[in-house]
């Protein structure tokens, strides 16, 4: 009898303790968002990552080290505002817009950017630009951003 007992405890507790734990659990709402929304804030870059390939073949796979001065960030403004700083103490500062589903062209100075945006949502905004870099003659370079809040 005291077996029956036990099992039907441990039976309840369990249920009990799935149910909590799945009420209490805050549904991420974030991709309910468009993109244009969801993209409006400051971000810290977290990691940039290069792929480098020549003549179509993958030669080279590195991450950037950083050192912020004194922070390294991208930031779009809900207006269409947008300034970017990697391991410099000056900005890329401009403007920016959706160009397409996914898609986001600035016009800042010095640089532009042109990205494809992998993941966004309320915690992480990753996105992915190609394009010939100077730093590595005739090639072409994948570059993976990752920001965070």
């Amino acid at each position: 009898m005291k077996t029956r007992f036990t099992a039907q405890l441990l039976f309840a507790g369990l249920f009990s303790l799935m149910f909590t734990a799945n009420s209490c659990a805050k549904a991420d709402h974030s991709t309910d968002l468009p993109n244009e929304q969801q993209a409006v804030g400051k971000w810290s870059i977290n990691r940039i990552q290069l792929k480098i390939f020549v003549n179509g073949v993958f030669v080279q796979d590195t991450i950037l080290k950083q050192t912020p001065q004194p922070q390294n960030f991208v930031q779009f403004g809900s207006n269409g505002e947008f300034e970017y700083r990697f391991n410099s103490n000056r900005s890329d500062i401009g403007t920016y817009e959706f160009t397409s589903p996914g898609k986001i062209i600035t016009n800042s100075n010095p640089k532009t950017y042109s990205w494809t945006v992998l993941t966004l949502t309320n915690n992480l905004f990753t996105v992915v630009s190609k394009e010939p870099d100077p730093a590595f003659p005739g090639a072409l370079v994948e570059r993976y951003e990752t920001f965070i809040p």
